[in-house]
């Protein structure tokens, strides 16, 4: 199964990989709300990010609840349950256990080994919550938005959306700074990955190469996927080397389907990587689409 939040219509739900067959796990809410309980029952609002851990457990950044969300999944909405894992609700800056902590529109999530990684947006800051005590800790950023390198506290972000995790690297897209950073782990160190800052569309390695407000991110086999969201393009950024290239999209507004640069994309925003497919969330085209690349 794959799991999709819906943004607009503040629902989570299950697509068959194989039949395309979708599930609600949620019942929509064209208004959106803030209740726990059976998938029949509870509400999000807004809901932007998602992983799945193991099991049936999925963690959701409910976006304009302010909270990270906890989802076991069923077979049915009748079936799934979803619980408050972090965050007061109340939109913030605090460290803290469960509800003690405070997050401000999380969108990016991301699980590694116990550990859960939020880009917690509008506080510009990389958080890391204690899967097990539920504990919320600053991992890097500061309160301040900007660009800046360094350490923990010390790096700075700009509105950072998607998050993803390979090996002992935890990669960002810091949409507003325009760039791909990376985060050594186990240090806390932020560099810069690719990107040069400036908003546009250029390809070369690291610094050379442009994106214009980079949102979801996935890896798989040593390649970085980036929803280059206002270039209307997915790129793909070779990990070893940094060089950065179109992967598909021909960076005109469109829902054309094809290989490549032949096909078309209206904000695309959300990725996922699996096996040898990307499953893209076309924002604009309001589509779940596909790209098959081995």
């Amino acid at each position: 199964m794959l799991y999709f939040v819906d943004m607009n219509r503040h629902n989570l739900y299950a697509i068959d990989k194989n039949t395309a067959q979708e599930q609600t796990l949620v019942t929509i809410s064209l208004i959106g709300g803030y209740v726990n309980g059976a998938g029949t029952v509870a509400r999000f609002k807004f809901p932007r990010g998602i992983v799945a851990a193991a099991g049936n457990t999925l963690y959701v950044a409910d976006s304009g609840n302010n909270r990270i969300r906890l989802v076991r999944t069923g077979t049915t909405a009748a079936t799934t349950q979803v619980s408050d894992f972090a965050g007061s609700g109340t939109p913030g800056h605090a460290n803290g256990t469960g509800a003690a902590a405070q997050f401000n529109s999380p969108i990016g999530i991301a699980v590694s080994g116990s550990t859960l990684y939020v880009a917690d947006t509008n506080n510009h800051r990389i958080r890391a919550i204690d899967i097990a005590s539920r504990a919320v800790s600053d991992f890097a950023g500061s309160e301040t938005p900007g660009h800046a390198n360094g350490t923990g506290a010390a790096a700075q972000f700009n509105n950072p959306i998607g998050i993803a995790v390979s090996g002992s690297t935890l990669y960002v897209a810091d949409t507003n700074n325009h760039r791909i950073r990376a985060i050594d782990i186990a240090s806390r160190a932020v560099s810069d990955f690719a990107g040069s800052g400036t908003p546009g569309h250029a390809n070369g390695t690291g610094a050379a190469a442009q994106f214009n407000s980079p949102s979801g991110i996935a890896i798989s086999d040593g390649t970085l996927y980036v929803a280059d969201t206002s270039n209307h393009r997915i790129r793909a950024i070779d990990i070893a080397s940094r060089a950065v290239s179109d992967f598909a999209g021909s960076g005109t507004v469109g829902s054309t389907n094809g290989k490549s640069t032949a096909a078309q994309f209206s904000s695309p925003m959300g990725i996922v990587a699996n096996g040898n497919t990307l499953y893209i969330a076309d924002f604009g085209n309001r589509m779940i689409r596909k790209i098959e690349y081995k």
